[in-house]
Parts: C-alpha cells; sequence; structure tokens
C-alpha cells in the first residue's frame, strides 16, 4: 500500500522550503516587526481620520439643521402676525379703539 517515490515531487518540495525565509534571522524578525507596526500604524490614523471626518460632518449638519429651523421659524412668525393684523382689520378694529355701539 505504499506508493514510489517521486523525486520530480521532492525535488519542488524541497525548492519550495528552500523560498521559504529563515525566521530565526533577527534582521528579520525586526524588518517584518516594522512592517507590521507601519501597517497598524496606518490603519490607526486612517480610522483615526474617518472619526474625524464623521464627527466633522455632524457637526455640520447640526448648524445646517439649526439655520434652517430658524429660517422657517421666522416667515411662520411673520406670518401669523400679519393674519392676526388681517383678522383685526376683517373685525373693524384695527388701530382705532374699540367704542360702544349701544352708547352712541
Amino acid at each position: 500500500n505504499k506508493l514510489p517515490i517521486n523525486h520530480q515531487i521532492l525535488s519542488h518540495i524541497q525548492d519550495i522550503f528552500n523560498l521559504l525565509p529563515d525566521v530565526t534571522q533577527q534582521d528579520l524578525m525586526k524588518s517584518i516587526y516594522v512592517k507590521t507596526n507601519d501597517e497598524m500604524l496606518l490603519v490607526y490614523l486612517s480610522s483615526l481620520i474617518r472619526s474625524i471626518i464623521a464627527l466633522h460632518n455632524l457637526i455640520m449638519n447640526k448648524i445646517q439643521n439649526s439655520d434652517a429651523e430658524k429660517t422657517d421659524n421666522i416667515p411662520a412668525t411673520t406670518a401669523a402676525v400679519t393674519a392676526a393684523v388681517d383678522k383685526k382689520t376683517e373685525k373693524g378694529g384695527g388701530d382705532k379703539p374699540t367704542t360702544n355701539a349701544s352708547s352712541s
């Protein structure tokens, strides 16, 4: 139940293992650590910048909403005052002092 040894396959396997780096070298380990730290720094900075941009957009949205509420309230108030003045003039009150019609 044993397969015969295929020397060509063994040669390829040996080539694969020879291409692997020697992880016991201190220089290689240091360079891997430096590269990993640099990549993690980039990930940290990108998430920090993304958070700052999101916070900026939130603040700008709040400002725009408050400005929109202010501009919406001003015409509504003006319209209410105009409607009240119109009601007074329709009743005949206007700016004249009210007098009792039965006493005249």
